[in-house]
């Protein structure tokens, strides 16, 4: 028993006979049914023993937390046989889901994980769409190959003769997508 525990065979006291509760008695750390593990984190006992803190779970769990789920999902990740892998657990609107992907192809691993977490928006818009939009809410900068405008001036039969007015008008139905569908 700790030193500020009362007595078994002392009569319990009540509120209403010496007033308001001192700070002594609601120091939980000085009793023998807790146990502290860390700085503000206690195993409190719920029987009448000892609370058992074993050395193992100590040191596992003072560790920061997410730590050990983190290792776990990087050895699970770098044993897949590819150069691109990912995990991505999210949470949409309240419902937990998973994505996974591997590949060898940095384009295609990036592709799955943008259009994988678009699918999850709840959006009228198509991936492709609300992918833009999301781009350009974010104020992230993209920057484009300037090679990369030719598809979109050959597919609506524009040339470098033809004007910026001229692309605009073309745009205007479908907006600018690079690149350019099929």
């Amino acid at each position: 028993m700790a030193p500020s525990d009362p007595p078994e065979d002392a009569p319990q006291r009540t509120r209403g006979e010496e007033g308001v509760v001192s700070p002594d008695d609601l120091d939980y750390t000085a009793s023998e049914r807790v146990a502290e593990l860390s700085d503000d984190r206690y195993v409190v006992a719920t029987d009448e023993g000892n609370p058992s803190v074993d050395d193992d779970e100590e040191d596992e769990s003072s560790e920061p937390r997410g730590s050990l789920a983190r290792q776990e999902m990087a050895r699970y990740v770098s044993n897949r046989d590819a150069d691109y892998a990912f995990v991505l657990t999210a949470a949409f609107d309240g419902e937990i889901d998973h994505l996974e992907h591997d590949s060898d192809d940095v384009a295609a691993a990036f592709g799955d994980l943008v259009t994988g977490y678009v699918s999850h928006l709840d959006t009228d818009a198509p991936p492709a769409e609300a992918l833009a939009i999301l781009l350009l809410a974010s104020e992230t900068p993209v920057s484009f190959p300037a090679k990369s405008l030719a598809p979109v001036l050959k597919q609506h039969g524009l040339t470098m003769d033809d004007s910026i007015e001229s692309l605009v008008e073309a745009l205007a139905g479908g907006g600018l997508r690079i690149p350019p569908e099929e």
